[in-house]
């Protein structure tokens, strides 16, 4: 159930850059906005947190804001990989993964206190 929420959590964030930021595109439709969603995370997941072990000075110097050029890369990857999402360059993708870090960190704290 964890897993459902989250996911619903990074899809509205995700949706939000979409209408936020301007270099960044998903083809219309609630299905691909979930699938792009799902791509993120398993990317995330899977290469981001080798990226993140890899840049982990990068980390610490930036006390975690490097996390955000992280997300940048994910999402041009996503956009790569994903015909339901074009991102215009890295500006737009930078953009995008601060938009999605903050929406899913408030996002994910009203839902810890609701528990």
């Amino acid at each position: 159930m964890k897993l459902l929420v989250r996911w619903v959590v990074l899809t509205i964030a995700v949706w939000f850059a979409d209408v936020i930021i301007g270099g960044m595109n998903i083809t219309d439709g609630i299905w691909n906005h979930l699938w792009v969603a799902a791509l993120f995370g398993l990317a995330n997941a899977i290469v981001g947190n080798f990226i993140r072990l890899v840049a982990f000075p990068a980390l610490i110097l930036t006390l975690g804001l490097f996390s955000i050029v992280v997300n940048a890369w994910m999402l041009m990857w996503v956009g790569d990989a994903s015909d339901a999402l074009e991102v215009g360059g890295f500006g737009s993708a930078f953009l995008a993964g601060l938009v999605i870090s903050i929406v899913s960190t408030v996002l994910g704290r009203a839902r810890r206190d609701d528990d």
